[in-house]
């Protein structure tokens, strides 16, 4: 008659007992971390070599932004706030712009990605799209500013226009691809 529960398996915790993490363990988890900003890096090197693709530095632009967009969201430890500011500085760098703007947006999209990754991660693909787009609006329109600001005087229009048509175009490409790294590669617990 007594409503107490004399068989403690079934009790609703549970604590698992595992072992330490061997070195080769925290390595591989170690390396996993670095996968995006690897990845990054290696596509800023890449797309500021002087090969013949037209529009390489507004396509790297905005791969590197949606990256950040993207692992921001996902994957924050990831993408450390001093990692986009460091790779700001090489955008910068690389592609001789004026100094500060790239750093300055993309630790605003990096801002709005980790504080808001709790209600963007729940998003489907369309709505995170949808927002990305109004960022990338944003973005764009805020570096041609500063660009005219920064240069005195008006800086072409039609530049930030194709930047920011071919950031959205791709942005669906990159997305499908930094999934499939998010849910292989680049992540840390899958070890």
């Amino acid at each position: 008659m007594n409503n107490v529960r004399s068989n403690s398996s079934q009790s609703p915790y549970r604590p698992s007992i595992q072992p330490a993490p061997s070195y080769s363990r925290r390595l591989d988890a170690f390396v996993r971390r670095l996968v995006p900003m690897a990845i990054m890096l290696f596509v800023v090197l890449f797309l500021s070599v002087p090969i013949a693709i037209p529009g390489r530095s507004e396509m790297m632009f905005g791969i590197v932004m949606i990256s950040v967009y993207f692992w921001s969201i996902f994957r924050p430890a990831s993408m450390p706030a001093i990692g986009v500011f460091l790779l700001g500085i090489l955008i910068d760098i690389l592609n001789y712009t004026s100094p500060g703007i790239v750093i300055f947006v993309l630790l605003f999209v990096y801002g709005i990605g980790i504080t808001q990754r709790f209600r963007l991660a729940r998003l489907n693909f369309w709505m995170l799209w949808l927002i990305f787009t109004l960022i990338c609006m944003v973005v764009v329109s805020l570096q041609w500013v500063l660009t005219s600001i920064f240069s005195l005087r008006l800086m072409p229009y039609y530049l930030p226009i194709f930047e920011f048509v071919l950031t959205i175009g791709f942005y669906p490409i990159i997305f499908i691809l930094l999934m499939c790294a998010h849910r292989s590669i680049a992540n840390p617990e899958q070890v």
